[in-house]
């Protein structure tokens, strides 16, 4: 089957997915978007919800296809696994969640996709690790979305506390898209002038509760709703515009570590320069004595959780 450059795959037709796609509808970025779920009909039904939509938009063909249609798509999306339970740990969902990871992997790689794996899934640092080694893609095609929207979440939860407008908030959330993320407060910014510079900042809540929020924010939702999929969905399309657009944007996704940080072998987050073949290069910040310690505590967390998978 030829390349489709302006297609994008989505494997799983639950709330992420499906959201997924109606994002990048809007987007107007791509020309094809495929839907997979094990589901068929499911997914026949949602593309033909979201392609009933198209004449009101840009022309985009939806449509719900198969592995060998994903393999031919410049990046592809998992969003398949078993739904968050709160409480708990995302890493609770690893033994659910790696089984049907490595299959999906397994069925796209059988079709030779050679394009840029997105995961979702959680845990989704974990997963990504998986999924690159099953799939044997280099390094750089496989992209977790990881702490992508704990950032985001950061950037909201600050700029609401400082009262400015979150955009203007320069600040990143690195590690573990988990318990052990890692507030990069040495480097956070206001519009270029340091947080702790910022007039507001000394009546700021403490470090500890406003990184407890951004930790919260998921499973707050998925109490209040039952799900999370739009904040989720805004990250996914902004990694497949960067993606697509060959921005070289740098954001912050989840990829493997080869050194960086004093770390190898576990995929974590940090600002990586996005471009057409996914992750273009890994950018290292300059962190504070504390900093450093909670990342190595967050790789460490992450490694004992796979070791433990692999034991049992």
């Amino acid at each position: 089957m030829p390349f489709h450059p302006a297609r994008i795959a989505i494997i799983g037709c639950g709330h992420v997915g499906t959201t997924c796609a109606y994002a990048l509808l809007q987007s107007r970025l791509c020309r094809e978007i495929v839907l997979i779920d094990r589901d068929e009909d499911r997914a026949k039904g949602e593309a033909l919800d979201l392609q009933q939509s198209v004449p009101l938009g840009m022309p985009v063909k939806i449509f719900a296809g198969d592995y060998e249609d994903a393999a031919a798509s410049a990046i592809v999306v998992l969003t398949v696994g078993a739904p968050g339970k709160f409480p708990g740990s995302r890493l609770d969902l690893l033994a659910a969640n790696i089984e049907i990871v490595s299959a999906c992997v397994g069925k796209l790689m059988a079709q030779h996709f050679d394009g840029v794996l997105l995961l979702t899934t959680n845990p989704v640092d974990i997963l990504t690790l998986v999924a690159q080694r099953d799939s044997r893609l280099p390094v750089n095609q496989v992209i977790g979305s990881g702490t992508l929207i704990d950032t985001e979440r950061f950037r909201s939860i600050l700029g609401e506390s400082l009262n400015v407008d979150a955009r203007s908030v320069d600040a990143v959330v690195i590690g573990e898209h988990g318990d052990s993320s890692v507030a990069v407060w040495s480097a956070a910014h206001v519009g270029g002038a340091p947080l702790a510079a910022f007039p507001e900042a000394g009546a700021l809540p403490s470090r500890e509760k406003l990184l407890a929020r951004v930790r919260r924010a998921g499973p707050e939702v998925i109490a209040l709703k039952g799900n999370t999929c739009f904040a989720i969905a805004s990250c996914v399309t902004r990694i497949c515009e960067a993606i697509l657009r060959d921005e070289r944007a740098v954001l912050v996704v989840s990829t493997l570590m080869t050194g960086e940080y004093g770390l190898r072998d576990v995929c974590l987050s940090t600002p990586c320069v996005i471009g057409k073949t996914g992750v273009a290069r890994v950018l290292v910040l300059s962190l504070d004595a504390a900093e450093q310690k909670a990342l190595e505590h967050s790789a460490a967390i992450l490694r004992r959780a796979y070791a433990a998978y692999e034991a049992s």
